[in-house]
């Protein structure tokens, strides 16, 4: 069995990320796929990031972690980077690791495809694309 690490096919975008007592299990509050906004520019509402990560080969140390937001040009508009540790030993193979982290201070100017990318001890294990479209609000019927 390959045990490489890969980004499942899920890095989940909400509102907010709730891990439950006792279970560990994560909620997730307001997910979505794209942004709609008002108009141009644009400050985004605080939300999360959630990467699933599968394979995970660095249990028992501490490894850097990126995500970053691209526009279609592939310049970086937003980026976070810390460090994950997982204590004690090696993690079992195929075991999924959550790693929830919350975009604050993200603001948009033009309209497209916008790439996020997760990057895991200097290699990128995945990206997924979100469009951000501009809808006027609608007048009351």
């Amino acid at each position: 069995m390959d045990n490489e690490p890969v980004v499942i096919p899920a890095i989940i975008l909400s509102d907010t990320v709730i891990r439950e007592a006792g279970t560990g299990k994560l909620s997730y509050i307001g997910s979505f796929s794209q942004w709609n906004v008002p108009e141009l520019p644009f400050a985004i509402a605080p939300f999360y990031v959630t990467a699933h990560v599968a394979n995970f080969r660095h249990g028992g140390q501490e490894v850097p972690v990126a995500l970053r937001i691209e526009d279609q040009d592939g310049n970086r508009v937003w980026n976070a980077e810390g460090k994950v540790a997982f204590p004690g030993r090696e993690l079992p193979p195929g075991l999924i690791v959550e790693l929830p982290t919350p975009v604050v201070g993200l603001s948009f100017r033009t309209t497209g495809r916008y790439t996020i990318r997760i990057i895991v001890a200097d290699d990128e294990l995945g990206h997924r694309d979100v469009q951000l479209r501009v809808i006027p609000p609608q007048p009351p019927r």
